[in-house]
């Protein structure tokens, strides 16, 4: 039992990514525990569980790690869980978190559209582009810690475009990439 501990432990310190452990050098030593698929299964449920948990306005880590388990283990349920939680909380966030979520959730999206069920693609782009509106539609709203330049900004009219280039990025994910 000790070693399904130490392999879970690898596991979730690397957020389930193997390419992670690769570069660290503790590959062979996870594969060494022989975790199974279904462990790494439920391990994964509980990592993605987890990080939905500490999504928040204040940040945005949490949804950064769910969007390399998207594209690393094109597993919509991170996807699914980001675009819930901008459903519910994000329309009272500052400008730059609005953005730094719409960005990941785009990148999420671009790296599930092969996988993803229609209804949920288009829920997420829907979701996705209300934030987007949002920031190009109201006035820059900062909060305190939050500030433009350390996010490649220099102003409203930068924050605009960048909200824009998302647009541009959901348009080709509808059209299957192209």
């Amino acid at each position: 039992m000790n070693e399904g501990r130490d392999a879970k432990e690898l596991f979730m310190s690397f957020g389930g990514s193997t390419i992670r452990m690769y570069r660290a050098g503790e590959y062979e030593a996870y594969k060494a525990f022989g975790a199974s698929p279904e462990e790494e299964a439920r391990w994964l449920e509980e990592l993605i569980e987890g990080l939905a948990g500490e999504l928040s306005i204040r940040g945005w880590d949490a949804a950064g790690r769910l969007e390399e388990i998207a594209r690393e283990r094109k597993d919509a349920r991170a996807l699914e869980r980001t675009v819930k939680f901008a459903a519910r909380h994000l329309m009272s966030a500052d400008s730059i978190v609005k953005l730094m979520y719409a960005e990941k959730t785009v990148a999420m999206l671009s790296a599930l559209r092969d996988v993803l069920p229609e209804a949920a693609l288009h829920e997420s782009v829907r979701t996705t582009k209300v934030l987007l509106d949002d920031i190009v539609a109201k006035p820059l709203i900062l909060d305190g810690g939050h500030d433009l330049a350390s996010h490649g900004l220099k102003d409203k009219r930068a924050l605009n475009r960048r909200a824009e280039q998302a647009v541009e990025a959901l348009k080709r994910v509808l059209d299957g990439g192209r």
